[in-house]
């Protein structure tokens, strides 16, 4: 920490600093009068210097980003087969542009009549962004209702049944984000809601720092585009999960198939195990055995108000009551059994 003597020389520029390599000393002052306020030493034409905002830095390394950009490189390769079969005409996306920024930046740019739809990511938090430009959108909706694609659409408002058909594509490309996704994290894709009000959206997303895919798609010699707003707020608890090196390897952590639990349950229902109710123990010298003859009663350590242990594969897993079930003999299970304890009295 400067003393009050140093910070009035500094600023009367009266602090001088030592020369590199038998240099002069030079003179604060002498260095701050300088044009731009550049240091006398010679700066390297070569080196490159890269502006940074502080008011907007990023938040995730470029493997992180590039990890986010191949997950959507394979979205891009799925709806190169899938939507075609849907639209029953070609439609050919792909990936071209990612950035980092606040959504409230990348919103301007959004074209009016825009429909906006807000995905969730489950168990992901937050929303997600998609939005389709409306020169594809018209496109698109000209196909859906039967009508004949014969270059540019004119704009018009987005009626009910516009929002509906669009909706209808975009829960249909829902199956391929969650299969692009499936190497990184096991996601339940799903439409919360859509909107053409920008203001709604730019309330609801705030000031939120998000990542920007933009996809081109073409149709019938139409060009737009598709953007994907992904909040780093969603991101943040898969960001260690983030590793381009092992969605290429192919290494992921093994996913829960419901079905194939399920048949993995029901098969494991039919398995058969031993089941043995202890009615007690007795203690005989090597004599009494031989002696022993029809008739012949072997008192128990147990009595007969006394629970019984049930083991199942050898293990004490119940307490149960003896009785009788028609011409059989049965228990009834009364409580759980404690591992290693018997509840039994010697008598």
């Amino acid at each position: 920490m400067l003393t009050q003597s140093e910070i009035d020389a500094l600023l009367s520029g009266a602090i001088e600093l030592e020369g590199h390599d038998g240099q002069e000393r030079v003179n604060l002052a002498d260095l701050m009068d300088q044009p731009g306020g550049s240091s006398p030493r010679e700066v390297d034409p070569d080196r490159k210097i890269q502006a940074y905002n502080f008011w907007s830095p990023n938040r995730f390394s470029k493997e992180q980003m590039r990890a986010v950009e191949l997950v959507h490189e394979d979205l891009a390769e799925r709806l190169m087969t899938s939507l075609p079969t849907f639209l029953r005409i070609s439609l050919r996306p792909r990936l071209v542009h990612t950035e980092q920024g606040r959504f409230h930046d990348f919103v301007k740019d959004v074209p009016a009549n825009s429909l906006f739809h807000l995905v969730t990511l489950a168990p992901l938090p937050g929303q997600m962004i998609m939005t389709i430009s409306p020169n594809v959108s018209y496109m698109i909706l000209e196909q859906r209702l039967g009508g004949r694609i014969e270059g540019q659409s004119k704009e018009r408002p987005l009626t009910d049944i516009d929002q509906s058909l669009l909706k209808g594509l975009v829960e249909h490309m829902l199956t391929d984000l969650k299969g692009a996704w499936s190497k990184v994290v096991s996601i339940e894709p799903q439409l919360d809601d859509s909107t053409t009000n920008p203001n709604w959206v730019q309330m609801l997303m705030g000031n939120e720092k998000v990542m920007l895919l933009t996809f081109e798609l073409t149709i019938q010699g139409t060009t737009g585009i598709m953007n994907i707003y992904i909040p780093f707020g969603m991101l943040k608890p898969i960001a260690n999960e983030l590793n381009p090196h092992v969605w290429i390897s192919g290494r992921k952590e093994r996913q829960v198939d419901p079905q194939a639990r399920q048949t993995l349950i029901q098969g494991l229902g039919n398995v058969h195990l031993p089941v043995k109710v202890l009615l007690g123990e007795a203690q005989l010298t090597l004599n009494e055995v031989l002696n022993l003859a029809v008739d012949d009663i072997i008192q128990l350590n147990t009595e007969i108000s006394q629970s019984l242990v049930m083991q199942i594969v050898d293990q004490p897993l119940f307490k149960v009551q003896i009785g009788k079930m028609g011409s059989h003999i049965a228990v009834k299970v009364a409580a759980s059994a404690r591992d290693g304890q018997e509840d039994s009295k010697s008598q």
